[in-house]
Order: C-alpha cells, then structure tokens, then sequence
C-alpha cells in the first residue's frame, strides 16, 4: 500500500483536496476540502488503477464512523465521540471466565481509558462512561471496581489518557 500511495495517491492531482489522511490496516480516514464531484473523481482515479484493488466510498458532510470512532461536526469543529454499532450484543470478557485474572481486571480499566481518550465532548464523557461501566457490571465484574475506575478516569484528563501516561 505504501507504493501504491507514493504513486498514486499522493501524486495525483486532486491531491491538493486532502487535508488529513489516517489509515489503519485497510481503513482509511480522510478530510476532503474539494467538491463532490473532485472527490468522486479521485475515487474512480484510485479504483482504475487496478481493478483487484478497490476502494469503497463514504463520505458525508456532518459525521462519519472510523473504526469505533464517530466524527462529526460541532459548529466549525470536528468532534469525537464512542461509535457502537447497532449489533453490538456485549461480548466483553466475562468476570468468571478462565482467563489471567490480572488480564480480567485490567479490561474495565482500559476500556474506560479508551472511553476518556475517544469522547471530546466533555459534556458526553460520564455518560460514554456510566454505559462502558454497565456493560462491565452486567458482565459480572463487581460493582464497586467498576465505579472507582469509572471515578479515576473521569478524574483523568483527556491528554494523560491519550498519551498513554495512566497506569492502572
């Protein structure tokens, strides 16, 4: 992928539309300033360049999903936020299960952090993490673990959370 972008991403003309460009494995996160027409454009341009090679397209002007991310405009700013899909069942690991129990306990709290370091809305971050905590609690992990993490990561500010700074 690396060549294929040096040789056609990167060099092609409608290049100048993009502002950011993130890729993780086979996902690709872009910020497009250009019409719908150029990003069209750009596309096709990258799905002609070898058919067993094809992009898909989705792109919208409010909000879009990357990975377990939701951006999406607030005003003039991009925002973040958790993004869920609709057939999530919670499969978190079970509090009795036969795993490492340093492994076990060690998910709530990293799955909270991941919640401070996703959700920018401050405003959206307790509630982001009362719903991780609950699908913990109806895991079987104890209650009272849970809420005391859940009290150290709102306690934790989005930057340390995000420069990986916090240990459990």
């Amino acid at each position: 992928m690396a060549v294929f972008e040096n040789k056609f991403v990167y060099q092609s003309i409608l290049w100048r539309h993009v502002r950011a460009w993130w890729h993780y494995i086979d996902d690709i996160f872009m910020i497009w300033d250009g019409s719908l027409t150029a990003l069209d454009d750009f596309h096709k341009s990258l799905n002609g360049v070898y058919p067993e090679l094809q992009f898909t397209l989705v792109h919208s002007t409010v909000q879009i999903q990357f990975l377990d991310t939701l951006v999406y405009k607030d005003g003039d700013r991009l925002k973040t936020d958790i993004f869920v899909k609709e057939t999530d069942r919670n499969s978190l690991l079970l509090y009795d299960s036969n795993h490492p129990r340093k492994m076990i306990d060690s998910l709530p709290w990293s799955q909270l952090l991941r919640v401070r370091r996703i959700v920018s809305d401050e405003n959206t971050v307790s509630k982001r993490l009362d719903e991780m905590c609950t699908k913990f609690v109806m895991r079987g992990y104890p209650e009272k673990n849970v809420s005391d993490l859940k009290k150290r990561a709102l306690s934790t500010s989005r930057e340390n959370a995000r420069s990986n700074i916090v240990a459990l």
